[in-house]
């Protein structure tokens, strides 16, 4: 085992040395100086990327030395990223088989969401996600470039799309940059000239704007070979020497390459002798400087026939011959090699693709299981869903039953106390009736009783025979008629207003005097409440303006309104001055007035007030401040309804708590 091992050693260790010889210093001293494997993880990085291009078995050692830190530390990212850049040298190097495998595992590690954070990444993106996606663009970049090699342009097209997409998905300008300039050459092997214009253009920007320059050549030279296809040769000269220029400033001898054969090509055709000798020698010193006989498009069978071609044109059929013969060997050694290539990897496609047809058919069987489950679970919850909307229905029924039980009750209640609201009134506009009614009625008995007096007497002078005295009896006792008769009629007239008032509202509006309405229904109000409380005393002021015109009203409900607030008001100063004391004098006014079209009336007192946080509240329906059982909450409730809504108007109030309130009702005219 041990002599095994020695002679590995001895195998690579030309290839080491050599390796070591040629890196830059900095390089060789991070490689050589580096105490942790984070730190000799970037210097092989370091040293792969100096290679990468120019000695790919080089290049594949540093990537082997990256592949062992990783998997030593477990890094699966890096895994990932070493297995992505050994299937990228093995391409160039025409091993497609063994790169496939590369990149095959590659996308197994990378495209596994747990591995998204686990790296050693330095300029890594701003989240593990980004990080994991980034590597699998790269992957599918390079897998894009095995399928070129390969001939299969489909799916070489197809990957380079989705290095673009993820790159634009993460915002990532290089990876961008580079399938943009790829897609652009596969579309011009395609002959898709406007398009591989598009995206040779796209990455040329690109680059430039990002300084990211490394394939700037290789992007020059596609963009040339657009010019040509168009039949410019000298724009098509002018962007290959411009490849040239940028890939040796670069240092990739790869683009260089590219351009060397294209110019090459073009003096060819033109047979211009010496350029094309010169361009072809050149291609070959470029090809010999790289480790890998095959690169890209370009190997070094094509610079043996290029320089036999070029021979050919000065007519030096010896060293034409000369390399006639190389290319014919290296073409046909290339082409084995080619073929045996081609064959492995087919086979390994092929095995490939029948693992992934078995992976399928367990994720097809898979989903099926997944999609019977869920639409298992789906019913389970609309059988759930259903049941408790059933049982959400009986409860709203239930709910709807109460509701409708409740609301029956609230308006039976409400039409009991509408009703009660109406008695009581009634009982107090009955008390001042009854105590108005008395005076006239008084009148009737008193005059009555004086001209039973008076006739009585009469007769004694009648047969007295005394004319003259009787002539004045009966003067007297006419006089005491004509009394009893108007207080009989003032009499009539109040009953006849209590049972107007007492009757239900017919809702027609007629003529009124608003000043008669109001001076009826204060004297009633007054001498109600003093029937009530004989203790109680107010001073009633009236400035009724006698100019008024009549107005269209329904008197039954102006006459409820203006009892209500004429209640109030005496129930406010009673209130106050059962407070007060005697230092106190209760005073109501009574103000009306016209005045744009509409007559106001005013109720003032300088009772109790209405306190600030109740004010909003007054016209609520069965709100009130009275205590329990001396009102129903309705009063001012039905006052609103039939000032505002009954005949169009207003209603305001305006009280200080302590000194008094004012009702202001507003009518219109018409």
């Amino acid at each position: 085992m041990r002599t095994c091992i020695k002679i590995l050693l001895l195998m690579i260790l030309p290839t080491v040395i050599n390796a070591q010889r040629h890196l830059p210093d900095s390089t060789a001293r991070a490689l050589k100086n580096a105490s942790n494997d984070s730190l000799r993880y970037r210097a092989n990085m370091e040293a792969y990327f100096y290679f990468e291009e120019t000695n790919r078995d080089s290049a594949l050692y540093y990537v082997e030395q990256t592949l062992l830190l990783a998997k030593r530390n477990n890094k699966q990212l890096l895994i990932a990223r070493a297995l992505a850049n050994k299937g990228y040298e093995l391409t160039g190097s025409a091993h497609y088989a063994e790169a496939l495998k590369s990149l095959l595992q590659a996308f197994a590690v990378a495209g596994d969401p747990k591995n998204a954070s686990n790296s050693w990444f330095i300029n890594h993106p701003s989240t593990p996600e980004k990080t994991r996606l980034l590597m699998l663009s790269l992957i599918h970049h390079m897998f894009a470039i095995l399928m070129d090699r390969t001939e299969n342009t489909e799916q070489m097209i197809y990957h380079f799309k989705e290095a673009k997409r993820i790159g634009r998905e993460i915002n990532n300008p290089g990876r961008i940059m580079l399938a943009d300039m790829n897609l652009g050459a596969a579309y011009i092997d395609l002959n898709r000239i406007d398009s591989a214009l598009i995206f040779e253009n796209w990455a040329r920007n690109l680059a430039i704007k990002t300084g990211q320059k490394k394939y700037l050549g290789y992007m020059l030279g596609c963009i040339g070979d657009i010019a040509l296809k168009k039949g410019d040769k000298v724009k098509a000269k002018q962007f290959y020497y411009e490849g040239v220029n940028s890939a040796a400033e670069e240092n990739n001898l790869s683009s260089m390459l590219w351009n060397y054969n294209k110019l090459t090509n073009l003096y060819l055709a033109d047979k211009e002798k010496d350029s094309s000798l010169y361009f072809s020698i050149k291609l070959l010193k470029t090809l010999k400087a790289l480790s890998a006989l095959t690169n890209q498009r370009v190997n070094i069978s094509t610079a043996y026939e290029d320089l036999y071609n070029s021979y050919k044109l000065r007519k030096q059929q010896d060293s034409a011959f000369k390399y006639a013969g190389l290319a014919l060997v290296t073409k046909d050694s290339i082409y084995k090699k080619r073929i045996a290539d081609l064959a492995q990897f087919q086979n390994i496609s092929f095995q490939e693709q029948l693992r992934l047809q078995d992976l399928e058919k367990d994720k097809v069987l898979y989903q099926n299981k997944i999609r019977t489950y869920g639409l298992l679970i789906g019913l389970g919850i609309f059988l759930i869903i259903a049941l408790i909307l059933y049982r959400n229905n009986l409860q709203k029924h239930k709910a709807n039953k109460i509701l409708e039980s409740t609301l029956n009750n609230l308006k039976s209640t409400q039409t009991q106390l509408i009703q009660s609201e109406k008695m009581a009134s009634l009982g107090e506009l009955t008390a001042g009736i009854a105590h108005e009614i008395q005076n006239p009625l008084n009148f009737v008995n008193n005059f009555s009783e004086v001209n039973k007096d008076l006739l009585t007497e009469m007769k004694d002078e009648i047969d007295n025979g005394n004319l003259d005295q009787v002539k004045a009896i009966a003067d007297d006792v006419i006089n005491n008629e004509e009394k009893i008769n108007h207080h009989g009629k003032r009499a009539d007239a109040i009953v006849k207003g209590m049972l107007q008032h007492s009757q239900n509202s017919s809702g027609k509006k007629v003529s009124a005097d608003i000043n008669a309405l109001a001076d009826e229904y204060l004297r009633l109000s007054y001498h109600g409440l003093r029937a009530k409380d004989k203790s109680f005393n107010s001073e009633i002021v009236t400035h009724f303006n006698f100019d008024l015109p009549k107005i269209n009203v329904i008197p039954q409900d102006i006459g409820r309104v203006l009892l209500n607030l004429f209640n109030n008001a005496f129930y406010a100063v009673n209130q106050k001055q059962k407070a007060a004391g005697a230092d106190y004098k209760p005073e109501v006014i009574i103000t009306t007035y016209s005045e744009n079209s509409h007559i106001t009336i005013k109720v003032k007192d300088n009772g109790v007030g209405i306190p600030d946080t109740i004010k909003d509240k007054i016209m609520q329906p069965f709100f009130t401040t009275k205590p329990t059982g001396e009102g129903t909450g309705l009063g001012l409730s039905l006052t609103y309804d039939m000032v505002v809504k009954g005949h169009g108007g207003s209603i305001k109030v305006d009280s200080t708590e302590g000194e008094g309130s004012e009702f202001i009702i507003s009518i219109p005219v018409n």
